[in-house]
């Protein structure tokens, strides 16, 4: 595993985790991270078992860092964009022809968005994993009618902060999970990751799935117990364009690649599926070493 630099169109510099297989190939999968900070690794998810299944079928694997996790306060949800255009470059100036993007959690919407934008042909499979439409149409589904207002409140505080000219000024969301765990940032931040179908520039994986014309997978666990599995059905059918859609449920795991089987189930069906759907060949001679 080697740790790459590579720097976005707008000049911000960006890390991101590569696992290499000994005799390479044309084939890469970029993950996108979830969690608003975008971070490459946390501990509830364990991608070991997900790289090792990936490098012994070929595919080399990019675990993509975010540039919200080096300052999430001031982030911009829209930024994942250019993050994730900025490893598609790497890995096509690496000579990698084929490229499939994952995303988990809110990872999915970042992948969906950053398909629906670019269009790039290099890119020829993508996959939602644990998946969400938005943070705000996961939360409609799992919240009470309480915590839904106490959303809606923070919401339309942050859009009166805006409309004054004061958009970084802080805001907070206590108990935005099951386990209490809670978020503050800019009035601006929290409306772009956390904003409602209405506001613009608002994450979502439905709104963009039609403009995915790549074969794509939908993975989540059947006891996800934060985006329930209506989300999972949700994004599955909005991807009607799609040439080829499937949907996979993974038995008894969360919204996290737990370490041990649930992780190691994730990454059996993820490579199964890429080589159905994007098989891994030898590169061509004209590819660009690195």
């Amino acid at each position: 595993m080697d740790l790459i630099r590579v720097e976005a169109e707008d000049a911000v510099a960006l890390n991101g985790l590569l696992w290499t297989p000994q005799a390479r190939g044309d084939a890469l999968v970029i993950l996108v991270p979830g969690a608003t900070t975008g971070a490459a690794l946390v501990p509830s998810h364990d991608y070991h078992p997900m790289a090792n299944a990936l490098v012994e079928g070929g595919y080399a694997f990019l675990i993509a860092n975010m540039r919200a996790s080096y300052n999430y306060p001031y982030a911009a949800y829209a930024d994942a964009i250019k993050d994730i255009a900025a490893f598609v470059a790497y890995a096509k100036s690496a000579g990698y022809t084929r490229i499939g993007i994952f995303g988990i959690s809110l990872g999915g919407p970042r992948m969906a968005q950053y398909m629906a934008e670019r269009n790039d042909p290099a890119v020829k499979a993508v996959g939602f994993i644990a998946s969400i439409p938005s943070p705000y149409l996961e939360f409609q589904i799992r919240s009470t009618e309480a915590d839904k207002n106490r959303l809606e409140d923070m919401l339309r505080r942050a859009r009166s902060l805006v409309a004054q000219g004061k958009g970084l000024e802080p805001l907070a969301f206590e108990n935005w999970f099951p386990d209490g765990r809670s978020f503050m940032g800019t009035a601006e931040s929290m409306i772009g990751f956390f904003g409602a179908p209405s506001d613009k520039g608002t994450p979502s994986s439905t709104r963009f799935g039609p403009q995915i014309k790549v074969p794509a997978l939908v993975i989540h666990g059947e006891k996800d117990e934060i985006s329930f599995p209506p989300n999972a059905q949700a994004i599955y059918d909005s991807l009607t364009s799609s040439p080829q859609r499937d949907l996979i449920w993974v038995p008894g795991a969360s919204h996290y690649l737990a370490p041990g089987p649930i992780a190691e189930t994730y990454a059996m069906n993820i490579a199964a599926w890429l080589v159905k759907n994007m098989p891994a060949g030898p590169r061509h001679e004209s590819a660009v070493a690195r």
